[in-house]
């Protein structure tokens, strides 16, 4: 069976997949064909349908090969670092690389960035990253107190934008910059600390956007955010925010 597949050729089948239709999608944005080419209405018409087809491809290979299909027709919430790192690592793993890839790009997309390029793949990386270096962090969140859920969260915010950004982009002709990195810290700070949330509140979520409510946070502290960012020791002063905004937050 093809859900058999084990996840990284199921996640490499769906990066590949998406780096061909960023590209037609960059191409269909930016390209200004010159006079011996076709016709820019051609052109418009063609990158449109390839658009479409691409996006219909990658809606089949989820089909085929997710082990979880109807979850990606769902709006995807922030969990809590239980779910996303349980005993059973492979599970959480899943999870968290499906999760945090629509969560990025929903947020990406809020910010301005319609087309940014995101692997799953970079997830993957992440998750493991935080439990080698990490891993007494994420075990001391597991007993509820704010400091220790804001000092894990805060590292992640940190390795989700250091994986994000050094990322290796497999486009030959790519040209596009990713998005800018204040646009990065806020995707990535804001899902950590509605992870935090999530974690802190001891339940996964209902009807709460908590992806939602933390991007609004750190943007109405923009000085505050900005700050933690450029400070030396990002990590502690993040995670010094964090602490501030979750009792606040739902």
């Amino acid at each position: 069976m093809i859900r058999d597949f084990s996840n990284e050729i199921v996640v490499s089948l769906k990066d590949r997949l998406r780096d061909v239709r960023h590209l037609i999608r960059a191409s269909r944005k930016d390209s200004e064909p010159a006079t011996q080419d076709l016709p820019d209405m051609l052109l418009g018409k063609a990158a449109r349908v390839m658009d479409k087809a691409l996006t219909a491809a990658e809606t089949i290979s989820i089909s085929l090969v997710s082990q979880d299909p109807a979850a990606h027709s769902t709006t995807i919430e922030a969990c809590s670092l239980d779910i996303y790192f349980p005993a059973d690592t492979a599970k959480g793993e899943a999870r968290f690389r499906r999760d945090v890839y629509y969560l990025t790009k929903r947020l990406l997309s809020v910010l301005g960035s319609r087309n940014a390029l995101i692997h799953e793949s970079t997830f993957t990386s992440v998750h493991t990253a935080m439990i080698r270096r990490h891993g007494v962090l994420l075990y001391e969140a597991r007993d509820g107190d704010l400091r220790h859920i804001s000092d894990a969260c805060a590292r992640l915010a940190i390795e989700l934008q250091s994986q994000y950004q050094s990322a290796h982009i497999p486009l030959p002709g790519y040209t596009e910059q990713r998005p800018e990195l204040k646009s990065q810290h806020l995707c990535f700070s804001s899902i950590a600390l509605a992870i935090a949330l999530a974690t802190y509140a001891d339940h996964e979520p209902g009807g709460e956007r908590l992806v939602d409510s933390a991007l609004l946070a750190l943007q109405a502290r923009q000085e505050k955010f900005d700050a933690a960012i450029e400070a030396t020791d990002r990590a502690k002063t993040l995670a010094a925010l964090f602490a501030f905004l979750i009792p606040h937050l739902p």
